[in-house]
C-alpha cells in the first residue's frame, strides 16, 4: 500500500531542507576567514586584500567562490582550499585563526612576503592535505603538533626563516610523500630524521644545518622509505660523516635523485650495485676519496648527470661507456693516469684540475660529442686534434694550464658552422701563428691565447670575416687575450668592430706601431692591458674613462695624455713612455706617482716644511745616537764577560760548536741546549708568538745563525740549492713515489738506524749523511722540533723531530705522509721524505730550507724594524695567494688544519707566499690532533665548533675561519691572542671587529699604516666584511672557492 500524498510531500521537502543545509558555508567558516585577512595586505595598494564582509554578501550561506583564492566543497559547500600562491601579499599571519575552517584541505601561501610563527594550533586541522608556506618570511621552530595532520600528503616550508631541531613524530604522518624545508635554519641529525620519516617520496632538506651521516644506517633503518624514496636533497648542509653503505644504498630501489654536495661527508664511496632508476648523483665539495665506483661511469646505471668534483677521488679511469651521461663532472680531485680512451656520449664534460697525464689528441677517438669540454690544469701533452669533425657541437673548451704543444688546431671547417663561444688555451706551449679562422666566427664570446709561444701578427678580420657574418654581422667578442706571446706586427685597426669587447689584453708581447684611433669606439671596455710592447705615437683621446684597468707603460707613447685618462695612477703609464707628458709639457716621469699638476706657491711651501723638519730630525737623531753608543758600550763590556765564562765552560766539558744533527737531538724530549725554543719563547707579552723577534727569543751562542727567519715544517718550493722538487714537470704534477724504503743497518749510538722514505726521487741522502748533518733548532711547536740541517753537499734541509705519542701506526702514517708528498703546488712547501726509526721518539719529516720570514714577522716585528710596513695591496696580495693555496688544498679534500701566520712564510723579493705545517693532522693520533686544536684555540684561530665536536677534526670549513682571522690580522695588524679594551670592555681581535662593523666603523679597525688614503679605503672595508664572512657560523661561512673570487675581484 504506497503511502498517503501529504507524507511523500513532506518528506521531500524534509530532503530539500537537509541537502541545502548540507551544501551551505557556516558562520564560523565565514568568521575565520575574516579574522585571517585581517593579517593580510596587498603590497601594491597596501590595502586589505578584497574579500568582503559576510554582509555584502547575497547569501551569507553560500560559498564566498569570488573571493580570491578561496574554493569550497561542490558537495558540502564548506570551505576546502586557500590559495594565495604569488599574490604580492604581505602581513603577519595569525594562523590559530583558522582553527574554524574544519573542512580545510588545501592551504597554500608561497611566493609572498608574509611573516609569523606557525602555532600549534594548526594541528588541529587534521584535514590538512596540503601545506605550502613556501618562500616567505615565517619564523620560528616548527611546533610538534604538526604530526597530528596525519592526512598530510604534501609539506613545503623552503626559503623562510624557520629555526630549531627537527621536530618528532613525523613517523605519524604515513601520508606524507613530499616534505620540502629547503633553505632554512633547521638543525638535526639526518640519521634519526631517517628514522622518523614513512613512505616519503621526495625529500628537500637542503641549504641547513643538518648533520650525522649515513654509513650508520641500517637496512632497518631505511625500510620504511627504501621502497618509495625517489628525491633525496641533503646538500648545503653540515653532514660530516660517511656515505652510505653498499648494502643501505643497495636497498633504495627507486631513487632517481641524489643530491648531496657541498657538505664534509667523507670516505670511499660503496659498490653502487643495481639503481635502474637513478638519474642523478651529485657529491661535489665534499672529503671524499678513493677511486670512483666503475659502475657510476658504465650504462649499468642510467645516469644522466654525475657531479662528483671537488672531492679527493684518486686512481685512473679507462673508460666512460654510459650512453646516458649528458653531464660529466670530476673536476678538482687527485684522479691521474691518461685520459679515458673510449668515451660514449656526453654534452658537458670537466676533468680539469686533476693530474691527467699522456697525450690530448685521444679526444679525437671519443664518440661523445660534447658541447662544454674543460681540461684545463692537468698534465696533458702532445697535439690537440682536429675539431671540426669530432666536436661539431663544441661551445665552450678549455685545456689551459697543460703542456699542450704544436700549432693551433683548425677549430671549425670552411663553412665557418661552428658553435664556439669560448675557447681558452693559455698556459701551454702552442707556437706558429693565430690562425685568422680565430677571429673569423661571430659567435666567439671570448678568446684567450695567453702564455704561449705564439708569432706573427694578430690577424685582421678582413674580408672573409664579413662573409662568415652575414647572418649575424654583430661581433659577440666580449674578452680577447692574448698576452705574454711573441706576437709582432701592429694592432689590427678592425679590432674596433669589437664593439662588445670589455676585456682586451695584448701585454708582453713585441707589437709595435701606433695605436689604432679606432680603439675609441670600444666603449664597453673595463681593462686594457697594452703594456710591455713597442707601441707609439699618441694615446687615442676618446679612450672610456670608467676602465676598472689601463696599463700602457713600458712602450714608447708619446704626447698628451687625454683628459679623461689623468685620474689613472702614475703606474698605468709609467716606466716607459719617456715622451709622454702632462698638459703643458710637464713629462710624466716628474710625477711623483699620482697625475696631477701642484701650484707654485703650494710647492714653495711644501719644500719649506720639509726643510724644516729635516732641521729637527737631524738635531733629534744626533742625540739618540749619542745615547745608543753610550748604552751599546756598556752591554759590551757586560757582554764579553758572559761570553769568556761560557766559552771557557763549552770548553771544559768538549761541547761542539756546530753538533751534528743526531748529537742534537739525541734526547728530543728534554732539550737543554741553549739554541732550544720552549713554548714559552714563542709567546711573547702580548701574545704574539713570534720566534726569531728580537727580543722575544732566549739567548744564543755565537756559533748558531742568528734566528732571521722562522722557516717551518714544509719549506721552500722549489729548493734553494736549485734543485726542482719535481724535475720537468708542473708545479702541480703528481710526483713519483719510491715506495722501497732505503734499509740502513748502522746500529753507532750516534747514527740514525732505521728506514728513510723518499717522497720525492730529485732527493738524494743516506740516513747516516743526515745523522751527521751539523744542525741547529729553528723552534718548536706542538708537533715537535724543528731543526735546520746541512747536508755534506751544503744542500740545507728542515727536519721536523715529531714528538713521542704524536703519531699514528707506521702504515697509517705512510699512506698518509704519500698523500702529503704529492701536494705540488708553487706557494706551497713540499714534503720531500720522513724517516722511520725504530724507536717511538724517531719520526720524523724532511723538506727542503730556504731562508724568509713568516707573516707574524712581518706583521708584528718590534724594533728595530728591518722591513718596512707592508702596504694594502701587499697584504691583499698576500691574502690572496694564501687563499689560492687553500684552494689548491679544498679541491683535493685536505684542510690545512694549523694555519696561521707563523705558517705563513714570504719570501724576497716580492714577498712570495709559502704555505707550510699542512695536513699534519693527517699523521697524527687522535690526542695529537685533539692537541693541536687546542693549541690553535689558545692562539685564536680555531673554528668555534670544532671547540664543542666530541672528536674534532679540522674541517674545509675551519680553514675559512682560520683565514678569516688572518685577513683580519693583516688589515688591523693585531694579532689574534690580543686583548683590546674599548668602551664595551676588553675583547679579543674577532669580538672587536664584528663590534666595529655592527656600530658602522670598520675603518676604526683598519691599521693606521694603510688607512691614511682614501684610495684604497672601500676595497679595505670590504676585505673586512669578507674576513666577518668567514668567520660566521659554520653554515653561513663561505668555501674558500668563494672567499678567493671576492678577494681577487678587490685586487683587478
Amino acid at each position: 500500500m504506497s503511502p498517503p500524498l501529504h507524507t511523500t510531500l513532506a518528506l521531500c521537502f524534509i530532503s530539500l531542507l537537509l541537502l541545502l543545509g548540507a551544501n551551505a558555508v557556516t558562520e564560523p567558516e565565514l568568521r575565520s576567514l575574516l579574522e585571517f585577512r585581517k593579517g593580510i595586505r596587498d603590497e601594491a595598494s597596501n590595502q586589505r586584500i578584497s574579500w568582503s564582509a559576510t554582509s555584502s554578501l547575497t547569501d551569507p550561506s553560500t560559498c564566498p567562490e569570488n573571493w580570491s583564492g578561496i574554493s569550497c566543497d561542490a558537495e558540502t559547500g564548506s570551505i576546502v582550499a586557500i590559495n594565495l600562491d604569488r599574490l604580492g601579499l604581505s602581513g603577519e599571519l595569525k594562523f590559530s585563526t583558522l582553527t574554524g575552517l574544519t573542512s580545510l584541505r588545501n592551504l597554500t601561501l608561497s611566493g609572498n612576503n608574509f611573516s609569523g610563527r606557525v602555532v600549534p594550533s594548526l594541528g588541529a586541522i587534521s584535514s590538512l592535505q596540503r601545506l605550502d608556506l613556501s618562500d616567505n618570511g615565517f619564523y620560528g621552530p616548527i611546533p610538534g603538533r604538526i604530526s597530528d595532520l596525519w592526512n598530510l600528503n604534501y609539506l613545503n616550508l623552503s626559503v623562510n626563516k624557520f629555526a630549531g631541531g627537527f621536530p618528532g613524530g613525523f613517523r605519524n604522518l604515513q601520508q606524507l610523500r613530499s616534505l620540502d624545508l629547503r633553505g632554512n635554519e633547521f638543525w638535526g641529525d639526518v640519521g634519526e630524521i631517517f628514522a622518523e620519516l614513512r613512505n616519503v617520496e621526495f625529500v628537500d632538506l637542503s641549504s641547513n644545518r643538518f648533520h650525522g651521516g649515513f654509513l650508520a644506517l641500517s637496512i632497518d633503518n631505511v625500510s620504511s622509505i627504501s621502497n618509495t624514496l625517489r628525491h633525496l636533497n641533503l646538500s648545503h648542509n653540515a653532514l660530516n660523516g660517511g656515505f652510505f653503505g653498499g648494502e643501505s644504498i643497495g636497498s633504495f630501489k627507486s631513487l632517481e635523485v641524489v643530491d648531496l654536495e657541498n657538505n664534509q661527508i667523507n670516505g670511499e664511496l660503496p659498490s653502487f650495485g643495481s639503481q635502474p632508476g637513478l638519474k642523478i648523483l651529485k657529491l661535489a665539495r665534499n672529503e671524499l676519496f678513493g677511486t670512483v665506483p666503475e659502475e657510476l661511469l658504465q650504462s649499468s646505471i642510467p645516469l644522466r648527470e654525475l657531479d662528483l668534483s671537488q672531492n679527493g677521488f684518486t686512481g685512473s679511469i679507462s673508460e666512460i661507456n654510459s650512453t646516458t651521461l649528458t653531464l660529466l663532472n670530476l673536476s678538482s680531485n687527485g684522479l691521474s693516469g691518461e685520459l679515458p680512451s673510449s668515451f660514449k656520449s656526453c654534452l658537458v664534460i670537466d676533468l680539469s684540475r686533476n693530474t691527467f697525464s699522456g697525450d690530448v689528441s685521444v679526444v679525437g677517438k671519443w664518440e661523445a660529442t660534447p658541447e662544454f669540454l674543460d681540461l684545463s690544469s692537468n698534465n696533458l701533452s702532445g697535439a690537440l686534434p682536429n675539431f671540426t669533425t669530432a666536436f661539431s657541437r663544441l661551445s665552450v673548451l678549455s685545456i689551459r694550464n697543460n703542456s699542450v704543444s704544436g700549432g693551433l688546431p683548425s677549430l671549425w671547417d670552411d663553412s665557418g658552422a661552428s658553435q664556439f663561444s669560448v675557447i681558452d688555451l693559455s698556459s701551454n706551449k702552442f707556437s706558429g701563428s693565430i690562425p685568422q679562422s680565430f677571429f673569423a666566427f661571430a659567435s666567439l664570446r671570448s678568446l684567450n691565447l695567453s702564455m704561449n709561444s705564439l708569432e706573427g701578427p694578430i690577424p685582421s678580420r678582413g674580408s672573409r670575416a664579413s662573409e662568415l657574418m652575414a647572418i649575424s654581422s654583430d661581433p659577440q667578442m666580449e674578452l680577447l687575450d692574448l698576452s705574454t706571446n711573441s706576437l709582432t706586427g701592429a694592432l689590427p685597426g678592425d679590432i674596433g668592430t669589437m664593439e662588445r669587447i670589455r676585456v682586451l689584453n695584448v701585454a708582453n708581447n713585441e707589437l709595435s706601431g701606433e695605436l689604432p684611433i679606432e680603439l675609441n669606439k670600444l666603449t664597453s671596455l673595463e681593462f686594457l692591458d697594452l703594456s710591455n710592447n713597442d707601441f707609439n705615437g699618441q694615446i687615442p683621446e676618446k679612450l672610456p674613462s670608467g676602465m676598472a684597468r689601463f696599463n700602457v707603460s713600458y712602450n714608447d707613447l708619446s704626447g698628451t695624455i687625454p683628459e679623461n685618462l689623468r685620474s689613472y695612477p702614475h703606474s698605468s703609464f709609467y716606466p716607459g713612455n719617456s715622451k709622454l707628458r702632462l698638459p703643458g709639457g710637464t713629462p710624466l716621469g716628474s710625477s711623483n706617482g699620482v697625475l696631477a699638476v701642484h701650484e707654485k706657491a703650494h710647492d714653495h711651501r711644501w719644500r719649506l716644511s720639509i726643510k724644516i723638519a729635516i732641521i729637527v730630525a737631524s738635531v733629534g737623531a744626533a742625540v739618540m745616537v749619542l745615547v745608543v753608543l753610550f748604552v751599546y758600550h756598556r752591554t759590551q763590556l757586560k757582554d764579553f764577560h758572559v761570553r769568556n765564562q761560557a766559552t771557557n765552560r763549552d770548553t771544559k766539558f768538549g761541547r761542539s760548536s756546530r753538533p751534528s744533527f743526531l748529537n742534537f737531538t739525541s734526547n728530543a724530549e728534554h732539550q737543554s741546549s741553549s739554541l732550544s725554543f720552549s713554548n714559552d719563547h714563542l709567546l711573547t707579552a702580548n701574545s704574539r708568538w713570534l720566534s726569531g723577534i728580537p727580543g722575544s727569543e732566549p739567548e744564543i751562542t755565537e756559533q748558531a745563525l742568528p734566528a732571521t727567519s722562522i722557516p717551518n715544517l714544509l719549506d721552500d718550493y722549489p729548493a734553494t740549492s736549485g734543485r726542482k722538487s719535481s724535475p720537468g714537470g708542473s708545479p702541480l704534477s703528481s710526483p713519483r713515489f719510491s715506495d722501497q724504503p732505503v734499509m740502513l743497518d748502522v746500529y753507532s749510538p750516534d747514527r740514525l738506524a732505521g728506514e728513510l722514505f723518499f717522497l720525492d726521487v730529485s732527493l738524494k741522502l743516506t740516513a747516516e749523511e743526515l745523522s751527521r748533518a751539523p744542525a741547529e733548532v729553528l723552534g718548536r711547536s706542538s708537533h715537535g722540533t724543528l731543526y735546520k740541517a746541512t747536508l755534506d753537499n751544503g744542500h740545507m734541509l728542515t727536519v721536523k723531530w715529531l714528538r713521542v705519542g704524536l703519531v699514528r701506526h707506521k702504515k697509517d702514517f705512510a699512506k698518509e705522509a704519500k698523500k702529503i708528498g704529492s701536494l705540488k703546488h708553487p706557494n706551497i712547501v713540499p714534503l720531500r721524505a720522513y724517516y722511520w726509526g725504530p724507536r717511538e721518539q724517531e719520526r720524523l719529516l724532511l723538506s727542503d730550507y730556504m731562508g724568509g720570514e713568516s707573516l707574524a714577522m712581518h706583521l708584528y716585528e718590534t724594533t728595530p724594524r728591518r722591513y718596512s710596513p707592508m702596504s694594502f695591496t701587499q697584504r691583499l696580495k698576500v691574502a690572496v695567494q694564501v687563499a689560492q693555496c687553500l684552494l689548491y688544498l679544498h679541491d683535493r679534500a685536505m684542510p690545512h688544519g694549523n694555519l696561521k701566520p707563523t705558517n705563513i712564510i714570504l719570501t724576497s723579493p716580492e714577498n712570495t707566499v709559502r704555505i707550510t705545517d699542512y695536513c699534519i693532522h693527517r699523521l697524527m693520533s687522535s690526542s695529537g690532533v685533539a692537541e693541536q686544536i687546542l693549541n690553535m684555540s689558545a692562539l685564536g684561530y680555531s673554528a668555534p665548533e670544532l671547540a664543542s665536536a666530541s672528536k674534532p677534526v679540522p674541517t674545509l670549513k675551519s680553514d675559512v675561519y682560520a683565514f678569516g682571522v688572518i685577513l683580519m690580522e693583516l688589515l688591523t695588524r693585531r694579532s689574534a691572542g690580543d686583548i683590546i679594551s674599548g668602551q664595551s670592555g676588553a675583547v679579543d681581535l674577532t669580538d672587536w671587529v664584528r663590534l666595529c662593523d655592527q656600530e658602522g666603523r670598520r675603518m676604526d679597525c683598519i691599521d693606521r699604516d694603510i688607512a691614511g688614503g682614501e684610495e684604497f679605503s672601500k676595497a679595505m672595508e670590504d676585505a673586512l666584511a669578507i674576513a666577518i664572512r668567514c668567520i660566521a657560523s659554520v653554515n653561513e661561512r663561505p668555501n674558500i672557492s668563494q672567499v678567493l673570487d671576492l678577494l681577487s675581484s678587490l685586487s683587478s
